[in-house]
């Protein structure tokens, strides 16, 4: 929330909830900003995100949204979305932020130096629940004189990459800028590499799993991804040239700190 004011960013949830339901949800949490009710889900069907995939029949659920986000300017237009297809991820805010704003925005961060290149890699936040996507900022800086490979690239060489691995990384993807084709002439060849500084962002998808008490699912989603500190860990491949040398495909470990957030209790009804 302090990053989104510091941006002049304000913040309100909208839901089908009635204002009473949504008033005890805000005071059980305390959150600090507006939770709107679209009783009858008038605004949902009119931003085309009524969740048709709830039949009529189920009186719980009929009438919610596809969860996602917005980033609306102040003359109204949408500058930016996030909506995930599948159930089990949610967007951040914190994703948003990276994308629009700043690398920066609170999370984890480490650098790995080679003698050719340096590499900061950052989370968006370093912490979330399960089930949740990141965002994943990757900045670039290559000496003067050297270079690395970026897509399409024949086998015999290794383009830049970045990996995560481990028990609670569900899904992720990255999107690098267009790679420059230069002809090397020390390889008679032209190739898509890199140079200089440059920028790529990416997301990552946290495991979700149903809390205990939903038995119905079983075993399905595996493992149960259970709060408490992690350590994200992942994998920068690369291999760096200059006009005289080559050196061999690098492949360099590194560990983000992240911890998962226990799943929020219900808000007390009146009969409680």
């Amino acid at each position: 929330m302090k990053n989104l004011k510091a941006r002049g960013v304000n913040v309100a949830s909208i839901s089908y909830d009635s204002r009473e339901v949504l008033r005890a949800f805000a005071d059980t949490h305390k959150l600090e900003y507006p939770l709107l009710s679209d009783v009858g889900s008038k605004v949902i069907r009119a931003f085309g995100i009524f969740n048709t995939n709830v039949s009529e029949d189920n009186q719980m659920l009929y009438g919610i949204p596809f969860p996602g986000d917005y980033l609306i300017a102040p003359n109204g237009i949408v500058r930016d979305k996030v909506f995930l297809p599948d159930y089990q991820y949610r967007p951040t805010v914190s994703e948003l932020m990276l994308r629009n704003f700043a690398d920066d925005t609170g999370g984890s961060a480490v650098e790995v130096a080679t003698s050719a290149l340096t590499a900061r890699i950052s989370l968006s936040t370093d912490r979330c629940f399960p089930g949740q996507e990141l965002g994943v900022a990757l900045k670039f800086r290559l000496r003067p004189g050297w270079h690395v490979y970026g897509k399409p690239l024949p086998d015999n060489y290794r383009h830049l990459e970045v990996v995560f691995d481990g028990e609670i990384v569900g899904k992720q993807s990255f999107e690098f800028p267009p790679a420059k084709p230069v002809m090397l002439k020390a390889l008679g060849e032209t190739l898509p590499v890199y140079e200089g500084e440059f920028r790529a962002i990416g997301k990552l998808g946290i495991k979700w799993s149903p809390p205990p008490e939903v038995k119905f699912l079983g075993d399905s989603l595996g493992k149960r991804i259970e709060p408490g500190p992690y350590k994200l860990i992942g994998t920068l491949r690369f291999q760096a040239c200059s006009d005289d040398v080559c050196e061999p495909p690098q492949a360099i470990r590194f560990e983000l700190p992240l911890t998962l957030e226990a799943d929020a209790p219900p808000a007390a009804s009146k009969a409680d």
